[in-house]
């Protein structure tokens, strides 16, 4: 068993502290905040990984896909010059920033569009993609060619083994999104569902986990939708009833106010600045090694 990263396979035990869900290059030209969500600085991401490196970081899953302007060449050189491993993705996002091939090929040909990024390469520069996602869903309903994604994820995840990761929108359709991986027969315990502990609803969090994904609470630094403060409480609640091994964290970074250079806390404010704060709530160190070293370990590893 191996991870895949931008540089090639390697052991688990090699990647050490892992944010699961980040952003280095990306262009959610989409967004009503655009100029602020884009990231196309290559040397800017350099430096600000280096700053990651230097709190302890040692891998970031790179879960930027296709259609919101994914650079493997960037993440290549940006994993060779911080000695931060890179994991680069396959997939897409949801239906504003679709292009013009989903609507077109039918869910087994979009499926099949994964696996050769998965087995073969991105783009033709033999780079492999080593997670499915974040393919995802916005509010209200599962549009249909949302739909059709994900079951191409997941038929694309059973061909691989490849673990997938989810977007979701204020934690709505959570449901509808497991419900399509169990209709298509997918191990649920290679699924992250993305975009969790923004809101009190702890029940919630628990039918989730029953379900037995693993929970992504990958917004922290981000505290319009929630405070940290409140963040690292649920965290704390959901370790002590035993759901360690259920939970990655991650920042979501994806807009230039959360960067250094423009005055945001950077990619190592989860170690330097979080972590204290899980800490102060009583989540013992092999828990936080749980989350952020070993569940990563599980979850990007498979047969390459």
């Amino acid at each position: 068993m191996r991870v895949m990263t931008v540089l090639g396979p390697v052991s688990p035990d090699a990647l050490g502290v892992t944010l699961t869900h980040e952003h280095i290059i990306i262009d959610l030209r989409h967004s009503a905040y655009a100029f602020d969500a884009i990231l196309d600085d290559v040397d800017l991401a350099i430096d600000e990984l280096r700053a990651y490196k230097d709190a302890g970081g040692g891998t970031m899953v790179e879960v930027t896909g296709e259609d919101l302007g994914r650079n493997v060449r960037a993440q290549r050189r940006i994993a060779e010059e911080t000695g931060v491993h890179l994991v680069a993705a396959t997939g897409c996002y949801t239906e504003p920033y679709y292009l013009d091939y989903v609507m077109q090929l039918t869910i087994n040909k979009l499926a099949d569009r994964m696996v050769e990024e998965i087995t073969k390469g991105i783009d033709g520069t033999g780079i492999r993609a080593g997670i499915i996602g974040e393919i995802g869903t916005r509010r209200d309903f599962v549009k249909p060619s949302e739909e059709r994604v994900f079951r191409a994820a997941a038929r694309a995840h059973r061909r691989t083994g490849v673990a997938i990761t989810t977007h979701t929108f204020q934690e709505q359709l959570i449901f509808d999104q497991i419900g399509i991986f169990e209709d298509e027969g997918v191990d649920l315990r290679r699924v992250v569902i993305g975009h969790l502990g923004d809101q009190r609803n702890l029940e919630r969090l628990r039918t989730i986990a029953a379900k037995g994904v693993t929970l992504g609470i990958d917004h922290i630094g981000w505290e319009i939708p929630q405070m940290d403060s409140a963040r690292a409480k649920l965290i704390a609640t959901l370790v002590r009833e035993g759901y360690a091994r259920q939970l990655l964290l991650s920042m979501d970074i994806c807009w230039k106010s959360r960067l250094h250079w423009y005055g945001g806390a950077g990619y190592d404010y989860l170690l330097r600045t979080f972590v204290p704060l899980l800490t102060k709530e009583g989540v013992p160190e092999t828990a936080i090694r749980t989350m952020l070293v070993e569940n990563p370990q599980k979850l990007l590893a498979y047969d390459v």
